[in-house]
């Protein structure tokens, strides 16, 4: 699960040192024992987790001895990151340092020049190529880089140099960049004077620097250029800049802002140049790239991207084969099912809108894999395509030496003590995503789904089947969609879409804004529902009684769907944002019950500001998923499509 099966948890067993005293590399692991965690133990574990992640103010040695203890735990990038943080105030022992890194390789460049110090310090031969390394990649402090340049400055090549001062350029790091300066060969310096001169705020051109003819080509002199025309509040500028420039020589250095930069720059872009920008993004990457394996931040800035070029082609310029290949992108570089199947179904009807029917239907067919997604199901009904029948879940059984490899995962038992514990369910989710995140085959998915069950954490089922997508895991589907016991008159399909949404089913789940128990309903409007039903309000059994909260929220639905004259996706976006809200997005929009839009483009126009958006898709997704996997639960026993609920 790799990461599932490949390690238990260690720590280093050094007779009254701490967990960071020296190991030598050869007999590290003579020094090394496995834990094996005992309830109370992983209890006090997760205690010091909660108390690590809640606390950004610590010493090194309180994250480092933490995480060469508990490797693999959640949010372990963040943890590492504060740890090497500390390092700008602290100055622990070379044995320290590098005992420390070499379980946990650096998140930083300053963490990796630190390395290379302490590397350099304790004689390991594999200083050199971690100096080098950080020397290339930019920011680190004064004295590192003073140290670094001191030890190895003659077997730095020129190479080395101009890699460095790239970076510095990028990380917008004005001052290491004019000491650097001097180290590129003269043939490069005209490039680099004058992405210094923009870096400090100034025209190269004022500033008496030559700008070389090649310069456009380069994708640092070109981001550079952007951001001081945005610093300087010449946006125009930089809008022309990236809508005409050509065709970049090499990838950029830091794609993932270079993508930020093109985003708020096309947000002030007209139309047009908006659809120019995001169509030349492919040479920022290295041919190959796979986008949906970057990291959070980039995803989100290039589906952003794409998603704003591909609607002004769209929606505004009605140019369908410019808008296809961008929400293309959209949907490829996206890791979660609902987000990857909505890219993929607008490539679909971009390109039906510029008549090319065999690629939206190749579009189609891909987004149609999702089928438990809104998008897979308006993918479709696009092809006409009756709804797929939903399997039992996978045959799948883990032999004995995988599932006690998976017992013996100390987020396992952190997870266990946690259940028993009854901790915050946030904690509680976190340790569960961790252990779905490390299953890769459907044999450690089967596990995820096992251990739900056992620890009677129904809620979690929804995240483990939503998650196996992600991993290139289907058929899952039964198990993202549990089911509970109803009040007798319920509409069971609605109550379960909106319950497996706003809960995951969880009865004792509060949200920030107050929502409460299995149907989230906030306490003025259940005390108002009760009324209108005859039933005395009691604010305790919200939470403590699920019935009392379903048929509750059910007579709020039914009030609503009768508001609206049974337009489902106008009463399930009043159920998330209120009755006010979705009149004023109709008064903005259109009526799609008027036939003035359609109610898919309807949705799709809620501001992004508001969660409604992406509510009303995945309840109407839940809906038609529970009708076709309980047909006899339907109206009528005809499970419904998604067309049938967009009328």
């Amino acid at each position: 699960m790799s990461s599932m099966v490949r390690k238990s948890l260690l720590f280093l067993a050094l007779s009254g040192a701490s967990a960071l005293a020296l190991t030598s590399p050869v007999h590290a692991e003579d020094n090394t024992m496995k834990v094996t965690y005992q309830p109370s133990a992983a209890g006090r574990a997760v205690s010091q987790w909660e108390y690590l992640v809640a606390s950004d103010k610590l010493g090194f040695s309180d994250y480092a001895d933490f995480l060469l203890k508990n490797p693999g735990f959640p949010k372990e990038g963040l943890l590492r990151t504060r740890a090497e943080n500390t390092l700008e105030n602290e100055a622990p022992s070379s044995r320290e340092l590098v005992q420390y890194f070499d379980r946990n390789p650096p998140q930083t460049n300053s963490g990796r020049a630190r390395y290379a110090l302490a590397l350099a310090a304790v004689q390991r031969p594999e200083a050199f190529e971690i100096a080098r390394k950080a020397w290339r990649d930019g920011s680190m402090s004064s004295s590192a880089e003073a140290y670094l340049m001191g030890l190895y400055g003659a077997r730095f090549t020129a190479d080395d140099h101009i890699a460095r001062m790239d970076a510095l350029l990028w990380h917008g790091d004005k001052e290491a960049a004019a000491r650097q300066i001097v180290n590129v060969p003269a043939a490069n310096r005209a490039l680099f004077m004058a992405r210094l001169a923009l870096v400090q705020k100034t025209a190269p051109e004022s500033a008496g620097v030559m700008v070389p003819a090649e310069a456009m080509s380069d994708p640092g002199y070109v981001f550079n250029k952007v951001q001081y025309h945005r610093s300087t509040g010449n946006l125009p500028a930089a809008v022309t800049t990236l809508a005409t420039r050509p065709k970049f020589a090499t990838p950029a250095h830091d794609a993932e802002d270079f993508v930020a930069e093109m985003l708020a720059v096309a947000k002030g872009a007209g139309s047009s140049q908006a659809v120019a920008i995001a169509s030349s993004v492919d040479d920022l990457f290295a041919p190959g790239t796979d986008i949906s394996d970057g990291s959070y931040r980039l995803r989100d800035k290039y589906t952003d991207l794409m998603w704003l070029g591909g609607t002004k082609a769209l929606w505004t310029l009605g140019d369908g084969a410019k808008a296809a290949p961008l929400f293309y992108r959209y949907g490829m570089a996206a890791k979660t099912p609902l987000t990857r199947s909505k890219g993929l179904f607008w490539a679909g009807r971009a390109a039906s809108n510029a008549g090319d029917r065999n690629e939206a239907t190749r579009y189609w067919e891909l987004a149609a894999k999702y089928a438990d997604q809104y998008y897979g199901q308006l993918a479709i009904a696009s092809l006409g395509r009756p709804m797929p029948q939903f399997s039992d879940q996978v045959s799948a059984v883990p032999s004995s030496e995988l599932r006690s490899s998976f017992n013996s995962d100390p987020l396992v038992a952190a997870l266990r003590a946690i259940s028993s514990s009854r901790r915050s369910w946030k904690t509680e989710r976190a340790f569960f995503e961790a252990i779905s995140e490390n299953a890769d085959t459907p044999e450690e998915m089967a596990l995820v789904a096992d251990l739900a069950a056992e620890l009677k954490l129904e809620e979690f089922a929804v995240v483990a089947g939503a998650t196996a997508p992600e991993h290139g895991l289907f058929g899952f589907e039964r198990l993202a969609h549990p089911t509970v016991n109803v009040p007798y008159g319920t509409d069971w399909t609605m109550a379960h879409a909106i319950m497996r949404q706003e809960s995951e089913f969880d009865q004792n789940r509060v949200s920030h804004a107050g929502a409460r128990g299995m149907m989230q309903l906030m306490p003025g409007t259940a005390r108002e529902q009760a009324g209108k039903m005859g039933m005395n309000y009691m604010s305790a059994d919200l939470t403590d009684d699920p019935q009392y909260n379903i048929r509750l929220g059910d007579g709020y639905f039914r009030r609503l769907l009768d508001y609206y004259g049974g337009a489902y996706p106008l009463a399930i976006g009043a159920y998330n944002a209120g009755p006010g809200r979705v009149n004023q997005w109709l008064r903005l929009n259109g009526d799609p019950r008027t036939g003035a839009i359609d109610y898919v483009t309807w949705i799709e126009k809620i501001p992004a500001n508001f969660e409604t958006r992406y509510y009303i898709m995945r309840v109407l997704g839940n809906a038609v998923a529970y009708d076709n996997m309980h047909p006899h639960r339907a109206p009528g026993g005809r499970p419904r499509t998604i067309s049938d609920f967009l009328r």
